[in-house]
């Protein structure tokens, strides 16, 4: 009789151990799918700022684009006006140094009046 206990005891042990190893497993899964929806959560959030950063990058880019192009336009308009400015000094001088009415009419002094309108005080900052 103590031997069908023992033998009964050894088998609800081992069905005990095969309970507690399901069980284990079966934690490990719940465990295993929680991290699995949270890895996706987070590789949703990643990719979303992902996106939103390549947006960001291409305004950003486009930006830069017009950005260079408004500054080469510039570039290309004082490169003009500085060429029309020598051109007409050029020119005045040539004149001047051509025509005797001319030279004599250059070298009257400036009227007070007109002189204080372009000797204005230059604005802070202004070259």
């Amino acid at each position: 009789m103590q031997a069908r206990l023992i033998m009964l005891g050894l088998v609800v042990m081992a069905f005990m151990g095969l309970g507690l190893v399901a069980y284990h497993y079966k934690v490990e899964a719940r465990d295993a799918q929680t991290a699995e929806r949270a890895a996706k959560a987070d590789l949703k959030v990643a990719e979303d700022v992902n996106e939103a950063n390549q947006e960001a990058i291409g305004r950003l880019q486009a930006q830069a684009a017009a950005d260079a192009k408004l500054t080469a336009d510039l570039a290309e308009q004082i490169a003009s006006a500085n060429q029309a400015f020598i051109d007409n000094n050029a020119a005045l001088v040539a004149l001047k140094d051509a025509n005797a009415d001319i030279r004599s009419f250059l070298a009257l002094p400036v009227p007070p009046d007109l002189r204080r309108l372009y000797d204005k005080p230059k604005a802070a900052g202004a070259r």
